[in-house]
């Protein structure tokens, strides 16, 4: 009889623990990045990627004018 107890308890509990909960509030907003010493390489990388970008579009254009004139 004291295991059914126990049994019935621990039974209980783990239902218990998996009721439902208010729901979790929304997570923080990221605070703003602090400047750091490494932010003028930083835009620098950004300025280069966006130079690759025109080249890119630039080299891609150029490739469909050749094809076009090809035909």
């Amino acid at each position: 009889m004291r295991h059914k107890f126990w049994v019935c308890s621990a039974a209980l509990l783990l239902l218990a623990g998996c009721g439902g909960s208010e729901p979790a509030a929304p997570p923080p907003e990221p605070a703003a990045p602090r400047p750091t010493v490494f932010d003028p390489l930083t835009s620098t990388i950004g300025r280069a990627q966006g130079v690759q970008q025109t080249v890119d579009e630039q080299a891609a254009e150029q490739r469909k004018r050749i094809e076009e004139a090809e035909r």
